[in-house]
């Protein structure tokens, strides 16, 4: 069982699995990691908000997701880059937290390989000529599931479309278990690991 992994005592395999989740979070929109809650900083404010995993680079410890660049949390990174993230699964009883420092990407390589990958009625959410986060008097609706799309309509989409990368710094482990909750803490940044007090 996959629980018993995280009950071993070398926390270079516990570090190993957590990736793993992670990257197998990109593949099935029913892993609980495939959602993560993303924190940016707003006027001293933390800024949380849910987010899909679009990548994971387990070796070099990168996790990119997709977003509009009129969405506020664009303009918060540009203007500090240091983000968190969070994960958690119910039935793994697993919580992760990861520092990060991001990056915007939206007419680069990085880009144009990611807006390759997504789907059309994903592609139709950037096509909106209102910028997410706007007021308004009522709610609007966008078919995602049309098919007769314009391929001026898509090129306007595309100006919108970015991706976000972001760069773990650290990442911090809570195992919940009835023979003992565990914690550990893996630093990136001074490549050390470490078990530490629940």
């Amino acid at each position: 069982m996959l629980k018993d992994v995280f009950l071993d005592t070398d926390l270079s395999q516990i570090e190993s699995h957590c990736w793993d989740l992670l990257y197998k979070g990109v593949m099935s929109y029913k892993n609980p990691f495939h959602y993560g809650i993303f924190t940016s900083t707003y006027d001293a404010f933390p800024e949380s908000r849910t987010v899909i995993l679009r990548s994971v680079d387990t070796a070099q410890k990168i996790i990119r997701f997709n977003t509009d660049i009129r969405s506020p949390k664009f303009q918060q990174i540009q203007e500090n880059p240091n983000v968190c993230w969070l994960f958690y699964d119910s039935d793994l009883r697993i919580q992760l937290r990861c520092k990060a420092l991001a990056t915007v990407h939206s007419q680069d390589e990085i880009a144009a390989e990611g807006w390759h990958q997504i789907r059309l009625n994903a592609k139709l959410t950037y096509a909106s000529e209102i910028a997410p986060g706007s007021l308004l008097d009522a709610p609007g609706l966008v078919d995602l599931n049309r098919t007769d799309v314009a391929a001026v309509e898509l090129d306007e989409a595309r100006k919108n479309f970015s991706i976000i990368q972001t760069q773990v710094l650290s990442m911090d482990w809570s195992f919940l278990h009835y023979k003992g909750n565990r914690r550990a803490f893996f630093d990136y940044k001074k490549q050390t690991q470490s078990w530490m007090q629940t």
